[in-house]
């Protein structure tokens, strides 16, 4: 199948010891064109009945996600503590808290030299009991990769993300302010607690703007400009549906009206790229998720909604933790983060 595509310099499947294999494989082309055709090609290519490939660039993950560290520690005094617990430390990412930018969102990204160095930091971090500063480390976990764009796609953007903004930042102020780094050309600000996309009528503008801003202040806080990657609205809230979904699991099977059987979902754990099976990021997940996704969904709104025996509209309704509900209320009336005792 790959071959048909251009040839293949490498192919490791990846086998139990019983003999069987994983599911999974390793293809490497022996040129980078071909293998971006082939993820253009194959991926969802239906490999038997019912049956579709999952085809995504291998992805050398080198960042982790920490949770659970003090708020009021610098990334430099982080870094001396990483170093000292694991090897290869690259670099500390923080992000100031919405509230207050003195300290930090509780959590961070540690970027390593290699993915080993990463796999073994990992390894060693989620065994508990590490501390920074005499705290406990909370979570810790493979960092979510960013979805790839390609060079192309990313020439014609004119759009400028900023983050880590106050939260009494308006969008009068940034659009007054890129008015005057960019020409006067912004066409719409759209802001949204501590972040921004920025609209300009023309990708030079927005250059022009993107240069002059860094860096940038804005109502004294240091703020990041860089651009802005395109979503696809529709694959990102799927694969964010399918995410929450596969992270908690959906256990019991169930037969279709069809009397087809369709398998409850295990819960998946969190690899180097990602909650596995759904995929590069930016990407659409396989069919065949999706599928099983949507039959759970449409079968549990009819066993639990129905009204005289008839079956009420397929609706799915999430609901927001309390804490997650009050940080937002507090920070959209500017009054910080909420204490708790």
């Amino acid at each position: 199948i790959f071959s048909k595509v251009g040839p293949v310099y490498e192919h490791r499947l990846m086998m139990e010891h019983t003999g069987v294999n994983r599911g999974y494989g390793y293809v490497r082309f022996t040129n980078v064109e071909d293998a971006k055709e082939a993820i253009k090609r194959l991926n969802n290519f239906e490999i038997r009945p019912g049956r579709y490939l999952v085809v995504t660039k291998s992805v050398d993950n080198r960042r982790l996600w920490v949770n659970g560290i003090p708020k009021n520690r610098s990334g430099k005094e982080i870094r001396g503590e990483m170093e000292r617990l694991t090897s290869g430390v690259r670099d500390i990412i923080l992000y100031p808290s919405q509230a207050d930018k003195s300290k930090s969102r509780g959590y961070m990204f540690v970027e390593y030299d290699s993915h080993r160095a990463a796999a073994l930091a990992r390894k060693k971090l989620v065994q508990g009991s590490m501390f920074l500063f005499g705290q406990e480390i909370g979570q810790v976990d493979w960092a979510e990769p960013e979805h790839e764009v390609d060079e192309e796609t990313m020439s014609t953007v004119k759009i400028l993300f900023v983050r880590n903004l106050m939260l009494s930042t308006t969008e009068n102020t940034i659009r007054d302010l890129f008015n005057k780094l960019g020409n006067n050309s912004v066409e719409r600000v759209k802001k949204a607690k501590d972040y921004a996309f920025v609209h300009f009528s023309t990708r030079e503008d927005a250059e022009k703007a993107l240069e002059a801003s860094n860096p940038l202040s804005i109502d004294d806080a240091e703020v990041e400009v860089v651009w802005s990657k395109p979503v696809d609205k529709q694959t990102y809230n799927t694969r964010k549906t399918l995410t929450k979904a596969f992270t908690s699991g959906i256990s019991s099977d169930l037969l279709t009206r069809d009397g087809a059987m369709v398998r409850g979902i295990s819960p998946r754990r969190r690899g180097a790229a990602g909650i596995r099976g759904l995929g590069a990021p930016g990407t659409a997940p396989p069919k065949q998720l999706v599928q099983r996704y949507a039959a759970m969904t449409a079968h549990s709104s009819v066993s639990h909604g129905t009204r005289g025996g008839m079956p009420l509209p397929h609706t799915v309704t999430t609901y927001r933790p309390a804490p997650d509900i009050l940080l937002d209320i507090c920070q959209n009336s500017n009054w910080g983060e909420p204490n708790y005792s």
